[in-house]
């Protein structure tokens, strides 16, 4: 299990939305390749694995699954047509970083390794 631990109140909001815009522009744009990360997205919208506040855990076929979404929504970002306050924006770039090191944690673990 790896724990990450938001600190601004927007980022569990930026991450279920996120998880709820790549659901819906998944049969068009194969934001995922596979039911896997389909499933465990369905199940971190609609369960308690992103709560408001406290830390979120995951394993990491979870932590795959956000990674994936935050880059797709970090290249779409623009195309959404909102405006987002640089402070908050900041806030996003926060948290898709720290999914991307426990992501990248998790695979060191097992001895996989990228630049």
């Amino acid at each position: 299990m790896y724990v990450i631990t938001p600190r601004w109140t927007v980022q569990a909001p930026y991450v279920r939305t996120t998880l709820r815009r790549a659901l819906g522009a998944q049969s068009a744009q194969d934001v995922w390749s596979g039911t896997e990360h389909i499933n465990n997205a369905t199940a971190m919208i609609y369960g308690n694995d992103l709560p408001d506040s406290g830390q979120w855990t995951f394993t990491k076929s979870q932590l795959a699954t956000l990674v994936i979404a935050l880059k797709w929504r970090r290249v779409n970002r623009d195309s959404f047509g909102t405006d987002t306050a640089s402070d908050t924006l900041a806030h996003y770039e926060e948290i898709e970083d720290a999914v991307n090191q426990a992501y990248r944690s998790a695979c060191h673990a097992e001895g996989r390794y990228w630049m």
